[in-house]
């Protein structure tokens, strides 16, 4: 199907320009650089199979058949990767050598298709964890992770549809690989958009907020480069509410979180879209920023005073802590700064909360 392996080689290009520019550049991790890697091997993998079809060398249409089942096996090692577990991206590596293999060496016989609908399973199953990983996402009713989970289950549906009419109905082995080919490369296309939204929303900060884990890996990343240069307005704020296990108990989980919600908002809305914000806590935050000391304070000082103001989606009076330790005081380690930082929002808290202090050196 000429059109359609066209199709899948414009939007594959497509897909793997944006994922690089408008999420690894912009927001550089592994678990980024993994998901730009899934783009750049679909890409490359859809212009050998084009160049297979027209060639009519069928050996290069199955093992690019193999490498593209395999995709969502990275998908999911980049999702691992982005809340800080061992990504595991030799799975990815494996699946594909496997399917690619059992898929030449099958290639003409009656297995071939029975070959394929295992296959298919197997990225079923890769599809089943990628939804488990996006299910444990703090977001996940916010709807960024909808396109990629709705259609993970269409691609686990299906090959369990496939599975069971392979049983029942087993019919003409040639109709049935004429088939499997028709849906894998209509799947894949979706497949490839859907992913493309949804991690283009997860990499450029999840609505400005990362885990703690991937905090970690970007500012460690960030810190590392300023220091080459010699960048010294970087400076790591350390946000907590006040009285958390108080509010918890007073508001309840659902209240609480509400609240915790709307510092998130604030930290969001009050700092720069390139400030990265890790939530380090279901309380507390951490912003990494390059601005001049003075533009900082101001920052933070304002932050206090809108948590401090009542809010119609908070019932009980909040306030919040803020710590601040700068590179030019305590240099580009990270967990210098993160420890400073802390130390200097409990001492605020300490003081009677509702105020900030400087990282002592």
């Amino acid at each position: 199907m000429p059109t359609l392996e066209l199709a899948q080689v414009v939007v594959s290009s497509v897909a793997t320009i944006c994922m690089i520019g408008l999420g690894f550049l912009y927001r550089p991790s592994r678990a980024s650089a993994l998901w730009s890697l899934t783009f750049v091997v679909t890409m490359i993998a859809t212009y050998v199979a084009m160049t297979g079809a027209s060639t009519e060398i069928g050996s290069l249409s199955r093992i690019t058949l193999g490498v593209l089942l395999a995709v969502p096996a990275l998908i999911w090692s980049g999702l691992r990767a982005h809340r800080g577990a061992r990504p595991h991206e030799w799975i990815a590596v494996a699946a594909a050598i496997a399917i690619s293999t059992t898929l030449v060496l099958l290639d003409g016989t009656d297995a071939y298709a029975w070959a394929f609908r295992l296959a298919f399973t197997g990225t079923a199953a890769f599809c089943a964890l990628a939804l488990v990983e996006l299910l444990r996402r703090p977001e996940r009713a916010g709807g960024t992770s909808m396109p990629l989970a709705v259609f993970s289950l269409l691609v686990i549906a299906t090959a369990l549809v496939g599975v069971v009419a392979g049983l029942l109905n087993p019919g003409n082995p040639a109709e049935s690989l004429a088939f499997v080919r028709d849906v894998n490369s209509l799947g894949m296309l979706a497949y490839v958009v859907c992913a493309l939204v949804s991690l283009l929303f997860i990499t450029r900060g999840d609505g400005g907020q990362t885990s703690g884990a991937a905090f970690r890996d970007i500012a460690t990343d960030r810190l590392a480069r300023a220091q080459r240069v010699g960048e010294r307005s970087w400076a790591l704020v350390y946000v907590q509410l006040d009285d958390a296990d108080d509010l918890r108990v007073v508001s309840g989980e659902a209240g609480f979180a509400a609240i915790c919600d709307r510092l998130q908002t604030d930290l969001v809305e009050l700092f720069p879209t390139e400030a990265d914000i890790g939530r380090m806590s279901a309380s507390s935050f951490a912003v990494l920023v390059a601005q001049p000391a003075t533009v900082v304070r101001d920052r933070v000082r304002t932050l206090l005073r809108t948590v401090a103001q009542p809010h119609d989606s908070v019932r009980v009076g909040t306030s919040a802590s803020a710590g601040w330790a700068g590179v030019s005081e305590l240099g580009y380690d990270l967990d210098v700064l993160l420890g400073g930082a802390h130390a200097a929002a409990d001492r605020a808290a300490a003081a009677g909360g509702d105020r900030w202090e400087r990282a002592r050196t």
